[in-house]
């Protein structure tokens, strides 16, 4: 998480609007179920996302990365 803070304030510092969050889709975990973006997505929709200035996230590319929108 701390080099995905590193990448969302360095995307904000270069003024784009959005960076692609590539998670994978997950399946190769023993339950096969995306462990991955879920934690990510959450993270990211919670305090520390909204403090790095994330607006919006939406999961894209058949699942497998998350469209991250910044302020």
């Amino acid at each position: 998480m701390r080099r995905l803070a590193q990448a969302l304030h360095a995307a904000r510092v270069q003024g784009r609007e959005e960076i692609l969050v590539i998670t994978g889709r997950g399946w190769g975990n023993r339950e096969q179920k995306p462990i991955l973006r879920r934690q990510v997505g959450e993270w990211l929709r919670g305090p520390e996302g909204s403090r790095l200035g994330v607006t919006s996230v939406r999961v894209t590319s058949r699942g497998g990365a998350l469209a991250v929108r910044l302020a």
